[in-house]
């Protein structure tokens, strides 16, 4: 008999709309608090409220599931699954891998060894992107031992670049110290960052927005290049339309055989609550 195995992902990743329901996902939210009231990504909260309370400069913070909540999650999924796959965002940036690792823990030890906890090493689309991979191999048969092996290899490969609208944001968020290198200290610079293996890099560092763009186009045609073209490319945005059609021009020009195939996600509030409205991010991953 053909084990059931689910899919559990943190909010952190960032789908196309449709895909979570499309592809039957189970997504744990985020903690999102505003001027200390808690609420839940995608569930009581979406992204125009935590922008709108980020311009009033409210104080938004997030935070992971406590292990209690990931356990609760597990628990009553296991009823209906024989294992669980859960992908998690970088460990780098978030407690939620260290989090679900200690709610193992809690439960009892055959639902502990039912559970195959991943970090995914990046978040927003390139999280996201890694988990359609996963549930489509699922979907296609592919056996347990040769998609785990699968996914080392995804999270290996895969890059994530991204720019914000202002530095203002990271600063609140913390991040800033991380780009003083970068930024020489004024907050009119547009960064082009990169995520690397769950790691944070700084790229460079442009005036003004169509110069980040083209920066974040040169780094996704280097990787299509050294993938041969055989790789997905995904967008995510907050709030930043304008950009996404910029971005989509440069790309267009810069290797057009690729555009009709890139997929745009919003960016929801996680993500935005630390790097801003007007944040835009481009995902690689080889097929």
């Amino acid at each position: 008999m053909t084990e059931r195995i689910g899919i559990v992902v943190d909010s952190t990743a960032d789908f196309p709309p449709g895909m979570v329901e499309a592809l039957g996902l189970h997504v744990v939210p985020i903690h999102i608090v505003i001027d200390g009231k808690d609420y839940l990504h995608g569930v009581s909260i979406g992204n125009e409220q935590v922008i709108e309370a980020m311009q009033a400069e409210r104080e938004v913070h997030t935070s992971p599931p406590i292990p209690s909540e990931y356990a609760d999650v597990l628990e009553d999924l296991l009823t209906r699954y024989d294992r669980l796959i859960s992908l998690h965002v970088s460990q780098e940036l978030s407690n939620c891998y260290t989090s679900v690792q200690q709610a193992i823990k809690l439960m009892y030890d055959d639902a502990a060894e039912r559970v195959l906890p991943i970090d995914t090493r990046t978040c927003t689309a390139g999280q996201a992107l890694i988990v359609k991979r996963a549930a489509e191999m699922l979907q296609g048969g592919v056996a347990l031992d040769d998609l785990l092996h699968d996914l080392e290899f995804f999270t290996s490969n895969s890059s994530l670049y991204f720019t914000v609208d202002n530095l203002y944001w990271l600063k609140r968020a913390g991040r800033l110290n991380f780009f003083s290198s970068i930024l020489g200290g004024m907050l009119d610079i547009k960064p082009v960052i990169g995520l690397r293996k769950g790691q944070l890099v700084p790229l460079t560092k442009h005036r003004g927005h169509e110069a980040a763009l083209a920066s974040i186009a040169e780094q996704a045609h280097d990787d299509y290049r050294r993938h041969r073209g055989e790789c997905e490319i995904w967008i995510a945005h907050a709030a930043a339309e304008d950009k996404r059609e910029q971005l989509l021009a440069v790309l267009e020009r810069e290797m057009p055989t690729a555009v009709d195939g890139i997929r745009t996600a919003e960016i929801g509030p996680t993500i935005t609550a630390h790097a801003g409205p007007g944040c835009i991010a481009l995902s690689v991953m080889p097929t």
